[in-house]
Formats: structure tokens, C-alpha cells, sequence
């Protein structure tokens, strides 16, 4: 089928659905059970007018992780205006461990608070939400019914899975995260392209790699980088054996990026890493990295998506629905996209915007501290839910020991 005959084909199931949703009279009934929309407008279809009037005057506290000081800016700047713009008041309560606020969530529950909950949205992916799945904490069915939602691809499997979990419509994507490296061509011209390639620098350069110990999130990421090219036995092995070469003889790894940063900032490692793919924009703007500092993605560079939630249970799951749409709206993609901003790619199918959406994207100044998708390497979809936290374990004992 051809391009154009498939977005005819697309154009037309979004008037079907348009008109199913204006026959149903009610959102619920409009919403597609699950999946994340595949028409093309943004125009809110009649079902959600109902969810916009519920959500005028509610206000939605969104729990998320608050030790990013640029997405804290980012709300503070253009997500909480432009929901007061809709009449929703959003507050960030911010945390440190999205697996805290899940708890809360389940004690609710288990206390036998079925409405009224203190949590209405929740910045979440991976482990925490396969968890709320599978206790059954989420409200369903409700992230294909987005209007913006029209303008994600739905064969991006990323969108639709969260670590190897159907998300069923019961999450809403808003972030990506792609495992990028940064290195300073003066020092080091040409970076390892490859987990091997890592491995055998570390070799070369005794002292001069590193990454933080899993469960740390970054170094976490790498173990999962490295099992998905090297096989998990092969993988854990060679980490075991590369440790005496790896910075103060492997006796000590980072215990977090910020503390990678700043030993690579310092000069004492020739590599850094991070999933967040617009860290070294931030490093550079900090001054914990030099200005010479460059990004660079590996030849398999490890991906994933970061959702949106509504706990089942939430006090104004309404107000959550308005937030969780804004978040895909193309004008707060692009300015989450703007290196000037966050410089983090966006989750929407560009091809789905209209001329005056795509200039959005188009009016960034480009930044040599930032890569674009179309830098990373062949994209590598996140392992299970299930085998992260047995893998992060199985390094603890056979790598830690």
C-alpha cells in the first residue's frame, strides 16, 4: 500500500471514529479500548468537550521525579500555564522513587479508598507500572481517547509497550530516552562504538572508564546495552573481568550519574552516559562538563518511552486526562524538544503534523551538544519488566562479590 493511500486509509478511520464518538455521546464509549489513536487532528473530538468541562476548576497533582532542576523548569515555564489555560490547576509533588508514590497508591487500595485518591497522575515506566498493572491500580482505557493522541504512529511498538508490557491504553506517552555517550574529541577522537569496544578500551586505558553500579538507573541501562549485544552469561562475565581496569581498579563505581559527570568533567574518565539523550547540553550549560564535551550514540543505542498514569482511584482523573493530552500537544513537544530547553526528542510521528505544527520542531536552533534520532544507532527495545530487577541481582552477586 502506498504512502498516500495509507494516510487516506488513516484519514478516513479518523472521521469514523470522529462520528462514532459524536453518536456515543459519551467519552467512555468513544474512547478506543486501548492503543494510542491513529487518526490525524488534534481538534478534540465531541467525547472529550465532556472530559475538558469535568476538568475546569479540578486540580491534578502530578507525582513524578523531582531531581531534574531542567523538567522542573519546564512545567513550572510551559505545562502548568498552559493547563490553566484549560482551567486545570497542576501542582508537581515532586519524589525521588516512583516506586514510593506506586506504594501509596496500593495502600489506598488496600485501605479501601476507591475514589478520592491523593495521586492523580504519575510521571512512571518499567517496573512500577507493570506492578500497578498487575495489582490492577490504573484507570483503563482512557490514553487512546487523547485527541493528541491521533498524532502518535501506532505501529511504534515503544508507544504501546513499556519494558515488554502491553500498556492497554491504561498510559499515555510524553518523553524519549535514548542511552547516549559524551566524550571530548580532544582527548578521546574516536569513542568506543560498541559495548565490546568499551570493554577493550577499558583494557587499553586502565583507569580511564567507568559506569555506575546497577541499580542505578544509568548503570543499569549499560548492563542491559551490554546483555542485549553480548548475550547475558557473556555479558556478566566480561564485566566481572573488566572491573580491575575500570577507574580506582573497579574497587568503587559510581553510585549515580551526577557522580560519573563530574569525574568525566574533572578529566578523570574519558567517557560518560546517560539515558537522558540532552545531558550533555546540560552539562555543558552547568559547567560540570567542558565546551569541548560532545554527544555520540553507540552503533546499538538502547531506547525507551516515558509515560503518563492515572491511578485508578485518582481525585480528578478528569483534570489528569487534560494534562496527560497537553503533554502530546506539538506545542509543548517542541519545546521540550528545543535544545535551548530540554533538546529530548519527541514522542509524536512528524509526518502526522500539519505544516504550521512541523515549524515547530523546524525553528530550534540546532546544538552541537545534541543528537537526533537520526544519529542513534539500530534502536534496541528495552528487556521485560520481569528481567530487570533478576538482572540487576544477578550482577550484585556475580559481579559485586
Amino acid at each position: 500500500m502506498s504512502r498516500v493511500l495509507r494516510l487516506l486509509v488513516m484519514v478516513g478511520l479518523a472521521v469514523v471514529l470522529a462520528l462514532a464518538a459524536a453518536c456515543g455521546g459519551d467519552e467512555d464509549d468513544a474512547a478506543p479500548a486501548g492503543g494510542i489513536g491513529t487518526g490525524s487532528a488534534t481538534t478534540a473530538p465531541e467525547g472529550f468537550d465532556a472530559v475538558l468541562a469535568e476538568a475546569r476548576g479540578q486540580t491534578v497533582r502530578w507525582w513524578m521525579f523531582g531531581g531534574d532542576a531542567r523538567i522542573n523548569a519546564y512545567l513550572a515555564d510551559h505545562v502548568i500555564p498552559a493547563a490553566a489555560e484549560r482551567g486545570v490547576t497542576l501542582e508537581q509533588v515532586p519524589i525521588d522513587d516512583t516506586a514510593e508514590v506506586v506504594q501509596r497508591v496500593l495502600s489506598e487500595r488496600e485501605a479501601g479508598r476507591d475514589s478520592g485518591g491523593a495521586v492523580d497522575l504519575i510521571w512512571i515506566n518499567g517496573e512500577n507500572f507493570a506492578l500497578g498493572k498487575e495489582q490492577g491500580l490504573w484507570l483503563e482505557d482512557w490514553a487512546g481517547s487523547l485527541p493528541n493522541a491521533a498524532l502518535l504512529d501506532p505501529a511504534d511498538e515503544s508507544l504501546t509497550t513499556d519494558f515488554g508490557v502491553p500498556t492497554e491504553g491504561q498510559e499515555s506517552p510524553w518523553s524519549r530516552a535514548a542511552l547516549v555517550f559524551a566524550h571530548d574529541p580532544a582527548r578521546t577522537p574516536e569513542p568506543p562504538a560498541t559495548v565490546a569496544g568499551f570493554l577493550d578500551y577499558a583494557r587499553a586505558n586502565p583507569g580511564r572508564v567507568t559506569f555506575p553500579a546497577p541499580p542505578d538507573f544509568t548503570g543499569s541501562a549499560f548492563l542491559r546495552l551490554a546483555v542485549q549485544e553480548l548475550g547475558e552469561d557473556e555479558a556478566l562475565e566480561a564485566l566481572r573481568d573488566i572491573r580491575p581496569f575500570l577507574f580506582d581498579e573497579g574497587r568503587s563505581q559510581p553510585k549515580d550519574e551526577a557522580e560519573l559527570n563530574q569525574l568525566f568533567g574533572d578529566g578523570q574518565l574519558d567517557l560518560a552516559m546517560s539515558y537522558d539523550p540532552g545531558f550533555v547540553q546540560s552539562g555543558v550549560r552547568n559547567g560540570v562538563f567542558p565546551e569541548s564535551t560532545r554527544p555520540y550514540a553507540m552503533e546499538r543505542t538502547l531506547v525507551n518511552v516515558s509515560f503518563v498514569v492515572i491511578p485508578a482511584n485518582a481525585s480528578n482523573p478528569a483534570g489528569a486526562r487534560v494534562v496527560a493530552d497537553l503533554l502530546l500537544s506539538p506545542e509543548l513537544q517542541a519545546i521540550k524538544a528545543d535544545p535551548a530547553v530540554l533538546g529530548i526528542p519527541t514522542v509524536l510521528d512528524l509526518g502526522r503534523l500539519d505544516d504550521g505544527q512541523r515549524a515547530l520542531f523546524d525553528a530550534a536552533e540546532p546544538s552541537p551538544y545534541l543528537i537526533g534520532p537520526e544519529d542513534f544507532g539500530e534502536l534496541v527495545p528495552e528487556l521485560a519488566a520481569s528481567e530487570v530487577t533478576r538482572l540487576e541481582e544477578r550482577y550484585r552477586r556475580e559481579v559485586l562479590r
